[in-house]
């Protein structure tokens, strides 16, 4: 009797001192406190303490509508630079890939593919540019779907899990030899990188004046940043939805 008396007083002091908190994507987390809360969103996505936002019952991180920031990318093929990428066309036309005989329309397209402006894209420029709010409001990225894999698709990059396949029809497969990885600085003008060799799509973009550097080739260590597109990216803003500076530690107040 008394073993049960306990346990319900422990679970009514749960029960009524429990914080449950929800997450964009459903997840569910749970503490005593907000803080424990938000020290589990950052220890299961490695996202900064700083980045994360706590709104009633939900929470989320940045970055949001209203962000606006920016980083730098380089892609390098063995010792080669590419040039800087540009966004894609909106339509992409589909040719069939056999004419169906009964088919007695003109032409020679199957469908077309629309591929509209999602707040994550490039102006020519070597850099990435976030900011959700010009995205129509069905489409927008926010938060944790402020991924490299939207810009791939933004700038017409194919991505596999072993190859990079360019707007231009340059295809690079990993081999015996030869493999892609991505080295991530959180600072442009950091020495120390976060290595990725797969899942590149899924890589977090919110890191304002951060570095990405993608090259295909034998090295395990990562080729300089291109030095124009640093450049550029010394000339922009990271301003957030507050009216304030968007949270980074990279010496830069523009």
């Amino acid at each position: 009797m008394e073993i049960s008396l306990v346990f319900i007083c422990c679970w009514l002091i749960w029960y009524l001192f429990l914080i449950t908190i929800r997450d964009e994507n459903g997840g569910m987390f749970y503490g005593l406190t907000t803080q424990s809360i938000i020290g589990q969103y950052q220890k299961q996505y490695q996202i900064p303490t700083t980045h994360i936002i706590l709104k009633g019952k939900t929470i989320t991180s940045r970055p949001i509508s209203g962000d606006h920031l920016h980083m730098a990318i380089s892609i390098w093929i063995g010792n080669t630079a590419r040039q800087a990428e540009h966004d894609r066309p909106i339509h992409q036309p589909i040719p069939y890939e056999s004419l169906p005989t009964i088919c007695t329309y003109p032409g020679e397209i199957a469908y077309t593919k629309i591929w509209p402006h999602l707040g994550i894209h490039t102006h020519c420029d070597g850099l990435i540019h976030i900011h959700p709010w010009s995205a129509p409001q069905a489409l927008r990225q926010e938060g944790r779907k402020v991924v490299l894999g939207v810009w791939f698709d933004q700038v017409g990059i194919k991505y596999r899990q072993h190859s990079l396949e360019f707007l231009d029809g340059q295809r690079y497969d990993n081999n015996a030899t030869h493999r892609w990885r991505i080295a991530e600085y959180i600072c442009y003008n950091n020495s120390e990188y976060t290595l990725y060799e797969d899942h590149f799509d899924e890589i977090w973009l919110g890191h304002a004046y951060g570095s990405y550097i993608v090259w295909y080739g034998t090295s395990s260590d990562p080729p300089p940043s291109i030095a124009s597109h640093i450049d550029r990216l010394t000339q922009v803003g990271a301003t957030g939805f507050d009216g304030h500076t968007y949270p980074h530690k990279c010496g830069i107040l523009l």
